[in-house]
């Protein structure tokens, strides 16, 4: 008898280990600089930090993403770009990664903790093509920065090529020639706090237990616009189905 369960054991162990080959993994890179080398040129913000870290750990405890998380001093130009290449290549076509960043933007870019001049930011073309080079079937953006809006303009379908499987979701913070707000009395920006209250069962509007991208829109776009006197708009654009679900309500 204890043979034969040592044997049913052994044949579940294995079953198990081959389940989680087939699972499909997220692979997330997170950046909040709220403290930057320059002030005088990317003076401090309030919130990126904090974002950053609500946004990491939601997606560690809702499914066990693999995050990877740079705050401040550690999110350098290339510690960044090296770390978006490092972890987005592990992906696989079965599996799904996530780019978050929270910082100062501006019309073209994204800044990072050194940043002086041109030769010290990240061009939206530099993500665009590390997200085009990974085989993940699902690639998302969230990008809390004033300007971010400019990810969805006309280069941003390069992410993905036409002819692919991919989907790719781009939810910027605001319009490309519109700054983003966040409140000094919040612990989050305006953006991630609804973001997050809609991941956590907020935006689920048929109670199906599913956020899809076109109830995440729904919910967050109104509530940011009311929260910001309609001074900040949030933009949603990619190559993806309205009914693709995000996250699923536990």
């Amino acid at each position: 008898m204890n043979r034969l369960l040592s044997r049913l054991s052994l044949a579940l162990l294995l079953l198990l280990g081959a389940l989680q080959g087939l699972a499909q993994k997220t692979y997330v890179v997170s950046v909040g600089i709220d403290h930057y080398k320059y002030p005088n040129i990317a003076p401090d913000l309030p919130c990126s930090a904090a974002d950053a870290r609500a946004i990491s750990h939601f997606f560690h405890d809702y499914n066990g993403s693999h995050v990877f998380m740079l705050l401040n001093e550690n999110a350098t130009r290339d510690h960044i770009l090296r770390v978006l290449q490092q972890e987005f290549s592990k992906s696989t076509a079965k599996d799904e990664i996530i780019f978050a960043y929270i910082g100062h933007g501006f019309q073209g870019g994204l800044t990072c903790w050194e940043t002086k001049d041109m030769s010290s930011v990240i061009t939206y073309n530099e993500v665009q093509r590390i997200m085009q080079k990974a085989k993940a079937r699902r690639k998302i953006i969230l990008a809390m920065s004033c300007y971010s809006g400019g990810l969805t303009l006309p280069q941003g379908e390069r992410l993905a090529r036409p002819t692919d499987n991919t989907s790719v979701l781009i939810y910027a913070s605001s319009r490309p020639d519109e700054p983003s707000w966040a409140s000094r009395t919040m612990r989050n920006s305006f953006f991630v706090e609804r973001l997050l209250e809609a991941f956590n069962g907020q935006a689920d509007q048929n109670r199906d237990r599913k956020i899809t991208a076109r109830e995440l829109f729904n919910y967050v776009n109104p509530r940011v616009i009311n929260d910001t006197d309609g001074r900040q708009h949030p933009q949603m654009m990619g190559k993806f189905d309205d009914s693709m679900v995000l996250v699923y309500v536990k």
